[in-house]
């Protein structure tokens, strides 16, 4: 018997051992075994002295008895320990769900105190759980909601009916703050009435709120200062918001547009574009836009946005009516001036050719005074006259035969003026070789022709006296962009040379040099002689692009 209340003792956790100094807990197997003998000994005292000795089978069964007991109780023991865990693990959970939840919860008495409050509770106002029991709950309300408070909480306990509002309460060492409070009144173990409140920290939800309804009041504003049109529908496509703009349209107040649907607002839209794109932006939810003329009233061109959403459909609208017409008078005036461009284009070819037949016809008359003169220096003059006639030919012959009628392609020119020059020149090919470095520079008409007529001056020149009798030599033509801005004409030869500073004598002899250096002048630019094994001679001047 001992050892089975041993074995209870040990299943119960957190009591005391026995061998612990001082007397045994009034609880422990120890206490309740010397209580039971006191019991046993007093019950004997009272029963009758004259009792027989039990049997032998009396005394087996009476053990059997007591072994049975025995087993019940400790069955029973056992049952009431796994009751109490359980209770504690119901303490634990009730402690998780109620204190520790992310709400308060609070319960007050009829008169306002505050009967029960939960942990959050209690951090919510910055106190300890203590200090709220029996405290009225308007010491935590602000005093400017303290009506409020007091109104819903007399509805509930004279109505039952669950009461909900928000009001602010005070914080220690904080400002107040926004709660909701969700109130239902029940009864205490006693049958009072008592509120059962759930309060809710609303400061996030109210400032995310504020946020919402100020973009809403700032996009209403832009909404309703533009001028396009603006109607938003719902998913049966009765309207539910329109700006003035798209009222005026349709001739209309915005609060006639509420509650149509759209095509009572569009009348003819149904089987129009408009209404194909509509029910198109609906059905596979995606932004549609649309141009298209709409008749009678309104007789315009409209540019329709269509933006569905899971609430319906936002529909920008935009009178396109006078931009399109500005766009064809754009066109038409574009036709025109392409029209008027070909004619000039036509014109200026027209001039340049002409302009280059009568350079010709000047070229002839030049050539046939030069073969009916006897003067072997007018023949000489007339001569040079005919080829500088023929050099400006050339170029109007270029301009009318290509994409642009005021510049040509430098290099293309020069290679065809001193063919040409070669062929006029030179008797014995082969004796005289050109090398021509041109870059594809295109200049413009009013530098062509005075840098046209340097080039053939000077290969004139070069043809005419660097290589008297039989010599034989080279003749080479550059022509650069030197740095940004400037443009270089480089002639050299390698013949007898020209005498230096014969380039820059104020009264030459050479009506060709002479030529040359108003030339220069005219294109703003220098000659300069520059020392070699024969003649070179180099002209600088600003490019069109730097000039202009």
């Amino acid at each position: 018997m001992e050892s089975t209340r041993n074995r209870q003792a040990a299943r119960r956790p957190g009591k005391p051992s026995t061998a612990s100094a001082g007397p045994p807990p009034w609880d422990s197997p120890q206490a309740l075994r010397r209580r039971a003998e006191a019991v046993a000994r007093e019950r004997a005292a009272q029963a009758p002295q004259s009792l027989e000795a039990p049997t032998p089978g009396e005394i087996e069964r009476t053990l059997h008895e007591l072994q049975v007991h025995q087993i019940e109780l400790e069955m029973q023991n056992e049952e009431l320990h796994r009751t109490q865990e359980e209770l504690e693990a119901s303490r634990a959970r009730y402690f998780d769900l109620y204190d520790l939840a992310p709400v308060g919860y609070l319960t007050l008495s009829q008169q306002g105190l505050i009967l029960e409050a939960n942990l959050t509770f209690a951090k919510l106002l910055g106190v300890t759980r203590g200090a709220l029991v029996q405290q009225p709950l308007s010491r935590f309300v602000l005093p400017e909601d303290q009506d409020i408070r007091h109104l819903h909480l007399k509805q509930l306990f004279q109505t039952g009916r669950p009461q909900v509002w928000e009001m602010r309460l005070l914080r220690a060492a904080a400002a107040p703050f926004w709660t909701c409070v969700e109130a239902t009144s029940a009864e205490d173990a006693g049958g009072a009435s008592v509120c059962r409140a759930v309060v809710s920290d609303i400061a996030e939800r109210n400032r995310i709120r504020q946020e919402l309804a100020d973009a809403h009041h700032r996009i209403t504003a832009i909404l309703e200062s533009v001028s396009d049109g603006f109607n938003r529908f719902d998913r049966e496509w009765r309207c539910t918001y329109g700006n003035p703009a798209g009222a005026k349209m349709f001739g209309q107040t915005v609060e006639e547009l509420l509650g149509k649907s759209a095509w009572e607002l569009w009348l003819q839209a149904a089987d129009s574009p408009f209404g194909i794109a509509l029910r198109r932006a609906v059905s596979g939810n995606v932004p549609v836009q649309v141009d298209a003329f709409y008749p009678e009233p309104l007789n315009r061109w409209f540019e329709v946005r269509c933006y569905p959403s899971p609430e319906g459909l936002s529909l920008f609208f935009t009178d396109i009516t006078q931009r399109l017409h500005a766009e064809e008078a754009r066109q038409e005036a574009a036709r025109a001036w392409e029209s008027t461009a070909r004619e000039k284009t036509v014109l200026l070819q027209e001039v340049h050719h002409r302009v280059k037949n009568n350079l010709a016809v000047i070229a002839s008359l030049l050539s046939m005074k030069a073969d009916a003169t006897e003067s072997t220096e007018a023949k000489l003059a007339l001569e040079e006259s005919q080829q500088r006639v023929h050099c400006m030919a050339l170029i109007h012959e270029h301009l009318y035969g290509s994409a642009h009628l005021d510049r040509i392609d430098f290099s293309d020119y020069a290679g065809k003026l001193a063919e040409g020059l070669y062929s006029a020149f030179v008797a014995e090919p082969g004796r005289i070789s050109m090398e021509m470095d041109v870059d594809p520079i295109e200049i413009y008409l009013k530098r062509a022709v005075p840098c046209a007529l340097i080039l053939n001056e000077l290969l004139s020149n070069a043809f005419k006296y660097a290589f008297p009798g039989q010599r034989k030599g080279t003749i080479r033509v550059s022509f650069h962009e030197s740095e940004p801005g400037s443009l270089e004409l480089a002639i050299e030869d390698n013949g007898i040379g020209l005498p230096p500073g014969r380039l820059t004598e104020a009264n030459t002899r050479s009506l060709g040099l002479r030529i040359v250096g108003i030339l220069a002048k005219q294109l703003d630019g220098s000659l300069e002689q520059q020392a070699c094994a024969g003649t070179r001679i180099v002209l600088r001047f600003p490019s069109d692009a730097a000039s202009r």
